[in-house]
């Protein structure tokens, strides 16, 4: 058999290189194939991209730390300040702080959600049912993750738009400049104030609710109350959190589908095969390329020697298409059932709404195959968004028979 022919130009890896804006694959199976413990000269830190080194380092909180910053705004750029949040505290205090929440997300709380999830849905369906197209994105899926919210975090559902724009302009970048822009910032500021009007106006009703904020108001860490502000903080991590990615990964999990024929006639009428798609999807199609820890002592990873005080990237997206951990990993495959995943995290760091996120995409694949069964994807007009953060579709059309 004859072997691939290796690729003769120098192996270049920076998360704000063009080449990882419009494919970062064949970069990332470089890197894994020649350079698997990664170091970055300009930002002096390392990158790790076998699935392996990422799971690892996902359970080392003895060894990695978050309390520094987990993006390139914290680690590399040095714009974004690190504020109060679960993906940016250490062992014990995260899991005391999240001890107080999780339980609002376990599977059994999460499905009470699930006719407002599916209202949410069939009211934007409604809308576009005549027209014959809609965008996945712009259309449903921004609505249903921002409302979704709101009803979670039991936020005022009119705000939801608002919301939605500061999220957006969080994650939105500027051609040929790299990271987060001004307004990205200016979005974290006007979220963090808005979070911190809501903490301020249920202090002063006297109300007593056993939602996430009212854990949070009632909760003493180390005998002491929450601040304000640092609820406020925790809520602003758990709204974009919730909004940002959903949207992307069901309209990925249906350009998934229409692209495998097969897969999709299988899944229809059988919600449990609709979610083995979606959670194929999230490995086959990760959004979040990476996120950052800094090493809390010297250690050495296949050889490398990494100082203490250096941050890491744990390349997400690389350790979902590791051939050594899936098969055919550049293949999207409907029976996959990986035994292990970073789709979600993985971890002290695991996503606290992973069930949330489940229930969401189940609720509008049932939906929207239900009535649109033999959708078709205008993958020509789809748009994308490109950071060295997150990426995905900003905006998927489909087409469909009027119903």
């Amino acid at each position: 058999m004859a072997m691939p022919e290796s690729d003769p130009s120098p192996l270049r890896y920076s998360p704000f290189d063009q080449a990882i804006f419009d494919d970062p694959y064949p970069v990332y199976e470089r890197l894994r194939a020649e350079s698997p413990v990664h170091y970055l000269e300009e930002f002096d830190c390392w990158a790790l991209a076998t699935f392996e080194d990422v799971w690892n380092a996902c359970q080392s909180p003895d060894l990695f730390t978050t309390e520094q910053g987990t993006t390139a705004g914290h680690l590399l750029q040095h714009v974004v300040e690190v504020f109060p949040a679960l993906n940016m505290m250490d062992p014990p205090r995260h899991t005391e702080h999240r001890a107080l929440i999780s339980p609002r997300f376990l599977p059994r709380k999460v499905k009470a959600f699930e006719a407002d999830f599916r209202k949410i849905v069939r009211d934007r369906l409604e809308v576009v049912r005549d027209k014959g197209r809609f965008d996945v994105v712009k259309d449903l899926g921004s609505h249903l993750s921002t409302l979704s919210v709101c009803r979670v975090l039991d936020f005022p559902e009119e705000d939801g738009d608002m919301l939605r724009g500061w999220v957006d302009a969080i994650f939105y970048r500027e051609p040929g400049s790299i990271g987060i822009t001004q307004a990205g910032i200016d979005g974290f500021a006007s979220l963090d104030a808005y979070c911190l009007e809501l903490v301020k106006a249920r202090r002063a009703s006297g109300e007593d609710r056993d939602d996430v904020l009212g854990r949070y108001m009632a909760a003493e860490i180390d005998g002491r109350p929450l601040h304000d502000d640092t609820v406020a903080s925790l809520l602003k991590e758990l709204t974009v959190a919730g909004t940002e990615t959903l949207p992307k990964m069901l309209a990925a999990t249906l350009r998934r589908l229409w692209e495998h024929p097969d897969s999709r006639r299988e899944v229809l009428g059988d919600s449990k095969l609709m979610l083995e798609a979606f959670v194929e999807t999230v490995r086959h199609d990760m959004p979040t390329q990476f996120m950052a820890r800094v090493l809390k002592k010297d250690t050495e990873i296949r050889g490398q020697k990494l100082r203490k005080g250096q941050p890491v990237l744990l390349l997400y997206t690389s350790a979902s298409r590791d051939e050594a951990e899936f098969p055919k990993a550049d293949n999207w495959d409907l029976h996959r059932h990986a035994p292990r995943s970073v789709g979600f995290g993985h971890g002290t760091h695991g996503c606290l709404g992973r069930h949330v996120a489940r229930l969401e995409a189940k609720v509008a694949m049932e939906e929207i195959l239900a009535v649109m069964p033999d959708y078709e994807v205008d993958l020509a007009a789809s748009e994308r968004l490109y950071t060295e953060y997150v990426q995905g579709f900003a905006s998927l059309p489909i087409d469909f028979q009027p119903y």
